[in-house]
């Protein structure tokens, strides 16, 4: 049997890496999928394929800065699928004005915690709803393994990620009476879009592999299979967890 079949996965972030993985993955082990993603034809993309592999899978275009448009991803996942099971607050970003601390502006900040940190928060706020509703469910969120570990320059994201962390233990426990478990999953630097730019860094990229135990650097693959494991029934007896999938960069 597939380690999903038949729940209803609202994935955020579909449009590329760890998102469009975790979605593709999450409908090959039989879950009904609605993927989200602000970029609509990205997303859009990533449903398509979905459903011409033969999985079930529904977008719906979200800005999860705007808590109108988290609202409307679960109402669209309940009207298109009935329930919520499974949610997996993916989307995020890496400010390109993120920086030195005394370079770091308002506006770096404020942009990144307004996705990162207040359209996760809000997510799970309408998610968790649902799922009090139904009789529980499952939430993972994305932390990094930057909460752990420190990293120059990356002042905004590394905060908003450590925010993740501390939050997912919150809910973990204020949520448990409602039989939701609430886990976050910690990638260290993994292939994808969002750091486009620091892969065409060499210098940066040499010196990755060179802190990593395993030094083939992360795929978007090795995420989401770590995604489905604290999703799925499999990890019934875990909540209030943060799995560190990095290659082992923190305890090097």
């Amino acid at each position: 049997m597939a380690r999903v079949e038949g729940k209803v996965a609202l994935i955020t972030g579909v449009g590329s890496g760890i998102g469009q993985a975790t979605a593709r993955l999450f409908a090959r082990e039989g879950a009904r999928v609605v993927g989200a993603d602000r970029n609509a034809v990205t997303g859009a993309a990533t449903v398509a394929a979905i459903n011409a592999s033969g999985g079930t899978a529904t977008f719906v275009a979200a800005d999860i800065s705007r808590e109108a448009d988290c609202e409307n991803m679960v109402k669209v996942a309940v009207e298109t699928y009935g329930r919520l099971d499974i949610l997996h607050n993916h989307a995020g970003i890496l400010h390109p004005l993120d920086g030195p601390i005394t370079e770091l502006s308002a506006q770096a900040i404020d942009e990144t915690f307004a996705i990162n940190c207040k359209g996760m928060l809000f997510t799970v706020k309408y998610g968790a709803r649902q799922m009090i509703k139904q009789g529980g469910g499952a939430i993972v969120n994305t932390g990094s393994d930057l909460a752990y570990i420190g990293l120059a320059n990356l002042t905004a994201y590394t905060a908003s990620k450590s925010a993740v962390v501390g939050v997912t233990r919150t809910l973990a426990v204020e949520l448990a009476p409602h039989r939701i478990r609430v886990n976050a999953v910690c990638p260290g630097f993994t292939f994808s879009g969002m750091n486009t730019a620091l892969q065409a860094d060499r210098a940066f990229m040499d010196q990755m592999r060179l802190d990593y135990l395993v030094p083939e650097l992360g795929q978007p693959e090795d995420v989401a299979q770590a995604v489905l494991y604290l999703a799925s029934d499999e990890a019934r007896f875990t909540t209030g967890a943060a799995l560190v999938v990095d290659g082992g960069h923190t305890i090097k």
